[in-house]
C-alpha cells in the first residue's frame, strides 16, 4: 500500500468513507468499481492507496475496530456511572446496526473469514474490559450481585451474533436495529439494581425525549 500517496488525515477520511459502503453492500459485492464510482474518484487512485481489495477491506474493517475500542473507553470513561457507560455504548452499536446488512455479516463468516482474526482478536480485549465494568458496576451499586455475569455475557454476545444474521427472519415491520435495541434494553434490566434500574429508565426517558 501506498499510503504515503495522500496525507494521513486524508487516508483516515478515504476509510471512514468506505465504511458505510461497505456495510450496506456486504465485503463479497463492494468491489473497487463499486468503490471508486461511489465516492467519485478513479479506479486507478484507489489502487494507489490499496494494492487490492482485500488489502482495502482489513484497512477498513482494522480501523473501524481500532475507533470503535476508543470510543467505548471514552464513554465509560466520561459516563457518571457504569449503567450509564453501557447504555451509551449499546446505542452506539445501534447505530452501526442501522447501517449494516446481512450480507455484511454473512460476508464476514464466510467469503471473508480471513479477516476474523483482526475482529476476534479485539472483541477478546473487549470481553475483559466488560467483565471489569461488570465489577465495577457491582462496586456502585447499579448492578445486582445475584447474577452470573461470566455465563450471562457469553450468552448475550452469542444472541447478539445471531441476531445480526436473523434480519431475514424478522417480522416485516421490525427492523435489525429495534430487534437489538430490545435485546440490549432488556439485558440491562434483567442485571440492573434498583439504583441501576432508576438510572437506567431516566436516561431512556432522555434519550426518547430527545429523539421525538
Amino acid at each position: 500500500m501506498e499510503q504515503n500517496s495522500i496525507s494521513h488525515e486524508a487516508y483516515e477520511n478515504l476509510l471512514k468513507a468506505i465504511l458505510p459502503i461497505i456495510l450496506k453492500n456486504g465485503m463479497k459485492v463492494t468491489t473497487m468499481d463499486k468503490v471508486a464510482s461511489t465516492l467519485s474518484m478513479s479506479k486507478r487512485t484507489l489502487y494507489e492507496i490499496f494494492d487490492s481489495k482485500e488489502e482495502m477491506l482489513k484497512a477498513v474493517i482494522g480501523y473501524y475496530h481500532k475507533e470503535h475500542i476508543n470510543t467505548v473507553m471514552r464513554i465509560f470513561q466520561e459516563s457518571e456511572t457504569i449503567m450509564e457507560a453501557f447504555y451509551l455504548v449499546f446505542k452506539t452499536l445501534q447505530r452501526i446496526m442501522e447501517q449494516a446488512s446481512t450480507d455484511f455479516f454473512r460476508d464476514m463468516d464466510s467469503s471473508y473469514a480471513k479477516l476474523r482474526p483482526v475482529y476476534d482478536n479485539q472483541s477478546n480485549t473487549w470481553q475483559s474490559n466488560m467483565m471489569k465494568a461488570f465489577e465495577e458496576g457491582l462496586e456502585q451499586g447499579v448492578f445486582r450481585s445475584d447474577v452470573n455475569y461470566p455465563i450471562l455475557f457469553r450468552m448475550f454476545r452469542i444472541q447478539m451474533e445471531s441476531l445480526k444474521r436473523m434480519e431475514e427472519f424478522l417480522p416485516a415491520d421490525v427492523k435489525l436495529s429495534e430487534a437489538f435495541d430490545t435485546v440490549c434494553m432488556s439485558f440491562l434490566r434483567s442485571i440492573a439494581s434498583q439504583k441501576g434500574m432508576i438510572i437506567l429508565e431516566n436516561i431512556h426517558k432522555n434519550d426518547m425525549t430527545k429523539a421525538s
